[in-house]
């Protein structure tokens, strides 16, 4: 039973917070890129990177065996990409 909740709780994490670190990545690189390229050109480099982000980040949450470490790590990350968005955008 405990092992079916850890590996729960790396899906969610995985999953949860991949995506929500996944997205603000997108959107801070879209705005990065939107000073010295045209719009569309930014949204999909923007979506290229990302979607290659989210896969190493799901790859990343199941490498990692320590799950406070994981937990940390990933918030810090989270939290990171989210004050990033809110001061560039």
């Amino acid at each position: 039973m405990k092992l079916h909740l850890i590996t729960l709780y790396r899906f969610m994490i995985g999953f949860g917070i991949g995506y929500l670190c996944t997205y603000f990545f997108a959107l801070n690189l879209i705005h990065l890129c939107q000073s010295f390229l045209p719009k569309a050109e930014s949204v999909l480099l923007g979506s290229l990177v990302a979607l290659i982000f989210y896969i190493a980040v799901v790859i990343l949450i199941f490498c990692i065996k320590n799950l406070k470490w994981l937990s940390l790590l990933s918030l810090i990350v989270l939290s990171i990409l989210f004050l990033t968005h809110k001061f560039l955008g």
